[in-house]
């Protein structure tokens, strides 16, 4: 941004190289929209897993074990799971179908929404203040990822795919022609 403000246009291809990704990326959500959700699916697992693992290391080398340890323990593993599940969906999708697979992760989910809201709950007491609404709101996002996983179906993600990469081909061009008047300065 300093770039645009300053007058400078030393910058300018790192400004082109994004939106020149962007571009790409929405096009590829345009025209192969189920390409890209597996994408963003395949993130959204490893980030499942890397919660779940984070979590776990917390609970055990974060101090000492409150009552609701167990309880977070098995949410931290249900996030793994739920990861884990994503991750491999190619190999699990084949020997238990699609619409197993999206129930189970949306059950999942659920579950471990959930068990991040009760032990938000019983912990409220004793957990350091300003985390306890954090807890809960992480909690429903869960809960709420749960439940649009097992509603909404493949078709809709396809739609909310292609805006998304409609809008982030949009946002490529727009850094394209900004790069390009850069370079002229």
């Amino acid at each position: 941004m300093t770039d645009i403000v300053d007058g400078q246009s030393s910058g300018f291809w790192a400004i082109a190289i994004r939106g020149a990704i962007m571009v790409i990326a929405g096009l590829v959500a345009l025209f192969a929209p189920i390409q890209a959700l597996a994408t963003l699916v395949m993130i959204g697992g490893a980030l499942m897993i890397i919660d779940g693992a984070l979590g776990l290391w917390g609970l055990l080398f974060g101090g000492k074990r409150t009552q609701s340890f167990w309880a977070s323990v098995t949410r931290q593993l249900l996030a793994v799971i739920a990861g884990l599940l994503v991750v491999s969906f190619p190999v699990v999708a084949t020997s238990i179908g699609v619409s197993t697979m999206v129930v189970i992760v949306g059950i999942i989910s659920i579950l471990v929404g959930a068990l991040e809201i009760y032990v938000a709950y019983i912990s409220r007491k004793i957990i350091r203040e300003g985390t306890y609404w954090p807890s809960v709101l992480s909690g429903l996002a869960y809960v709420a990822f749960g439940i649009l996983i097992m509603v909404m179906p493949l078709t809709m993600a396809s739609i909310v795919i292609r805006l998304v990469g409609l809008l982030v081909l949009l946002y490529g061009l727009f850094q394209l022609f900004l790069a390009w008047q850069l370079r002229r300065v």
